[in-house]
């Protein structure tokens, strides 16, 4: 097998890990989201559509390679993924959370997902951090932590030395979007491509 397609097969396997709705098992979603991508050209673009709402994060690059599932893609040779988790039942509005409620969902979800890692799939976690980030008037938590060397397996044998996430809310759900720094790779890099597609997201009261 070619050896960038191994590379990228234990690159999924591990975002497969790391992005188990650990979040969402007690969740209660009344607006239901499903996600595709579109593209063509070199315009692309998730899009997560549901009965009332929908929101998309578009994908503006020279090279954009599409992979086995629709939430990753490969941009310039970053893989990257796309994903959107139910909130947890709550009395608050979703539609209209104040900041410091924002905040505190998002909180409390990043640390919900750290606590699975480490607890549940025995993964370790060092040097997690956390930046608040206003893109375009949305508020977006943006966390990232090194992966230890130890974590590489056999089955799974990635070259990964960081995991960035950038997440925000939209309606009912958690919108994450997830790249690994791999080794010889930027960090800087990697950051400012995340940047680039918060900026892009759009959300609507139609399910267009």
């Amino acid at each position: 097998m070619n050896k960038n397609k191994i590379l990228l097969k234990n690159i999924i396997y591990i975002f497969l890990i790391l992005s188990l709705p650990a979040f969402a098992q007690n969740s209660v979603s009344k607006e239901q989201f499903n996600l595709s991508f579109q593209g063509k050209a070199n315009s692309h673009k998730w899009v997560f559509k549901g009965v009332n709402h929908s929101f998309s994060v578009a994908v503006v690059a020279d090279s954009v390679k599409t992979e086995q599932y629709p939430n990753y893609i490969s941009v310039k040779n970053q893989i990257v993924q796309c994903s959107a988790i139910p909130m947890p039942e709550t009395n608050l509005n979703l539609l209209n959370l104040t900041l410091a409620q924002q905040k505190e969902a998002l909180s409390g979800y990043v640390d919900y997902e750290v606590d699975y890692f480490g607890n549940e799939l025995k993964l370790q976690i060092q040097n997690l951090k956390k930046e608040w980030i206003t893109v375009n008037g949305k508020t977006w938590l943006l966390w990232y932590f090194d992966v230890p060397d130890q974590q590489t397996t056999e089955k799974a044998a990635i070259p990964a030395k960081q995991q960035i996430y950038a997440s925000t809310i939209c309606f009912n759900q958690v919108l994450d979007l997830n790249t690994p720094v791999l080794k010889g790779d930027s960090f800087a890099n990697a950051k400012a491509l995340l940047k680039k597609l918060m900026a892009t997201l759009k959300l609507s009261n139609t399910p267009h």
